[in-house]
């Protein structure tokens, strides 16, 4: 699966979570952007339904960057 910046991005606003994402880089860390615990799950699920995915909690701790996201979900 090919996956990108703005597929991630797109999902995440999707589901509106209350920061403004737009202008996160790849290699930003999530939580030093804003983004608490409880929109980083809102983020998950909408990766989950946009991508048709299932991603374990254990997975989603180690995915604090939108690149390390993207590397994960090319897997599937």
């Amino acid at each position: 699966m090919i996956v990108t910046r703005e597929d991630i991005l797109s999902a995440a606003e999707s589901v509106g979570i209350s920061v403004d994402i737009s202008g996160i880089k790849g290699s930003d860390s999530l939580s030093e952007t804003g983004i608490d615990s409880l929109d980083m799950m809102t983020i998950f699920l909408g990766i989950e339904e946009k991508f048709n995915v299932k991603i374990p909690d254990e997975d989603i701790d180690a995915m604090d960057t939108i690149d390390k996201i993207i590397v994960y979900l090319e897997q599937f």
